[in-house]
């Protein structure tokens, strides 16, 4: 089997996580070397949620489609590597917790003087 470059391997990443319907506006990957590095938020574009499950076959096709590559996730809410998927849980959406920092900041604004 040839050696994948760069560009190839990065492209059959995107072909894997859009097989799976990852939203790719809140994830980020990279390629180097044989290491394939995921991170960001793990959500889907119809917005229901990944199982444990699913991720298990995610990378199962990345250790399919990339043989001898490792993968790490290590996003805000899913943590994952080749021999172990961990939920970490849900976090404040972005959307809240700039909402807090405003409040927060006219609070303590409206408190000063």
């Amino acid at each position: 089997m040839r050696k994948l470059t760069r560009l190839e391997a990065n492209k059959e990443v995107r072909r894997v996580l859009n097989r799976h319907g990852v939203d790719l506006g809140y994830c980020q990957y990279s390629v180097a070397g044989a290491d394939i590095r995921l991170c960001g938020w793990l959500c889907k574009h119809d917005s229901s949620d990944f199982s444990g499950t699913m991720i298990e076959g995610m990378i199962q096709e990345f250790m399919r489609v990339l043989p001898g590559f490792t993968i790490s996730g290590a996003f805000d809410n899913w943590s994952f590597s080749s021999d172990h998927v961990t939920y970490l849980g849900e976090k404040e959406s972005k959307e809240q917790s700039s909402y807090f920092e405003e409040t927060a900041g006219e609070e303590d604004y409206e408190g000063v003087g």
